[in-house]
């Protein structure tokens, strides 16, 4: 059989063998879920009817007309609604980051989003505009551990979750930071990471947030080649007692400092310091559920 005749039997094939499959991992994929619900759904933000959201009555979710209408400048519910809806985030055009809020900075950011007094209103986290696209645009940018849970935020990147959104095991968490830390200049006694110009005296105030440690070698602004990763073992050796509890003895991770801005289709996207980010996703598209398949959930 000459190579021009086996090229359309082999996309053919290929093509029968593709659908069968994707039938298969989406129909497994249900029985799957209710099995790896046992490593503890409600401790990755889910509760136990907590889904992707639905792209047709959740669509304030991720279209900027419908989000500003229905939010009126509440981010801070907006980043609740999110969470609560186990929503994912589109990194890098098809990896799917389930939002995990923690306890602490749910606690905050409700306070914040049912009180509509001016003080309060202060406290709102801020979209920055879309000429604000990295965080070493923002006003008064330092490198630095700083954040205070309105212009950037304590956070990680996780990975090797078992019942993550999105089907890939990857979660964002954005964690609480103290607000009533300061920056200080970079001397001889500062405690701060390699490249820091600014030190952050801030203490690590959040049972699910950053460590003392995590705080103190802070380095986002470098490539994650050269920063510390933590294991399980090492998360809860330093303080996180119910990390492996709510992600999982296997997952692991990397803390970032994140902002949130707009871009020119008045998008909003969350926003690593090196410049990875992610936007809203409607849950449906074609990378997710290929993601189920290749990553096994």
């Amino acid at each position: 059989m000459t190579m021009l005749k086996r090229v359309p039997i082999f996309l053919a094939s290929f093509f029968i063998l593709l659908n069968s499959y994707l039938a298969l991992a989406f129909n497994a994929n249900i029985g799957h879920r209710s099995i790896v619900s046992s490593v503890s759904r409600s401790a990755i933000g889910m509760s136990s009817t907590a889904a992707a959201p639905n792209s047709e009555q959740k669509s304030h979710l991720y279209v900027p007309s419908d989000r500003d209408e229905y939010y009126q400048g509440n981010i801070a519910q907006y980043l609740l609604d999110l969470h609560d809806e186990g929503a994912t985030l589109n990194f890098c055009g098809g990896m799917m980051f389930q939002l995990v809020l923690s306890d602490k900075l749910q606690t905050h950011l409700k306070s914040v989003a049912a009180d509509s007094s001016s003080e309060s209103e202060q406290k709102q986290p801020i979209i920055h505009p879309a000429s604000q696209s990295l965080m070493s645009r923002t006003p008064d940018y330092k490198k630095s551990s700083f954040a205070d849970n309105i212009f950037s935020f304590h956070g990680r990147e996780l990975r090797k979750i078992p019942n993550a959104n999105g089907g890939m095991g990857f979660v964002l968490q954005l964690s609480y930071a103290d607000p009533s830390a300061t920056l200080e200049e970079v001397s001889s006694s500062s405690i701060a990471g390699k490249g820091a110009d600014a030190a952050w005296n801030g203490s690590p105030v959040d049972p699910q947030g950053w460590s003392k440690e995590e705080i103190a070698t802070y380095d986002g602004w470098r490539s994650d080649q050269f920063r510390q990763w933590r294991k399980c073992s090492m998360y809860e050796d330093e303080g996180y007692s119910t990390f492996g509890q709510e992600f999982g003895n296997e997952a692991f991770g990397l803390n970032h400092r994140f902002f949130l801005h707009l871009d020119s289709q008045n998008k909003m996207w969350l926003s690593a310091e090196d410049g990875c980010e992610g936007t809203p996703a409607d849950g449906s598209s074609l990378m997710k559920k290929l993601g189920g398949m290749l990553f096994g959930m």
